[in-house]
């Protein structure tokens, strides 16, 4: 757990007071695909929560890709993490999004997303953090819980690994049906042509 241990520290100073607490629940799948499982085309999209340019693609264009194609059926997406500086703030929301379950991890991603430039311009992190953790079901002692569980850590250092082999330096970086595609903020229409030559390579396979 190499990765998750040098931020460790700086990740505790966005829990609340140390006080009892319940322990957090057992971590889920590490894979949390939103869409239909059939669709035939899988959207990647490694990000970090302390991303900016992560985070105006969530604001600005995921509304739509989301409504063209996984709320369609047409393809499903993964979120799969990254650590970028400042790495305590990404780390923390990640523990938090996986605390939340498959029900609610994207309801914390995309609380966070939404208030990550308020929270950058008024240094606020910590509010913007218990916020977005509350969307998704994470709140109250189950906040502090989770921030410090083991096994949380755990299973997000397991998902940073399989980083390596892919490709991938930057974020956000984009894959369809396991083809890197971009590096960096995609448009709508780049998205419409990346899945148009995913779907039509898969119809040759």
């Amino acid at each position: 757990m190499h990765r998750i241990l040098t931020v460790l520290a700086a990740v505790l100073f966005l829990s609340a007071p140390a006080h009892a607490a319940p322990a957090a629940e057992p971590a889920v799948s590490p894979d949390f695909v939103m869409g239909r499982p059939g669709a035939p085309v899988l959207i990647e999209e490694f990000a970090s929560m302390s991303c900016t340019h992560c985070a105006r693609f969530a604001n600005g264009v995921f509304p739509a890709l989301k409504a063209r194609y996984i709320d369609t059926g047409k393809a499903r997406y993964v979120l799969r993490p990254l650590l970028t500086p400042p790495q305590n703030v990404a780390a923390a929301g990640f523990l938090l999004a996986r605390c939340a379950g498959p029900n609610g991890y994207y309801r914390v991603v995309e609380g966070f997303f939404r208030r990550q430039d308020e929270a950058y311009r008024t240094g606020d992190v910590r509010s913007a953090l218990i916020a977005a953790a509350a969307e998704g079901g994470v709140s109250g002692p189950a906040y502090d819980a989770c921030l410090s569980d083991p096994a949380g850590k755990a299973a997000l250092d397991a998902e940073l690994e399989k980083v390596g082999g892919r490709d991938v330096d930057s974020t956000p970086t984009f894959f369809f049906n396991g083809v890197k595609v971009k590096a960096g903020e995609m448009t709508l229409e780049e998205i419409d042509a990346a899945y148009a030559a995913a779907l039509k390579a898969n119809r040759k396979r």
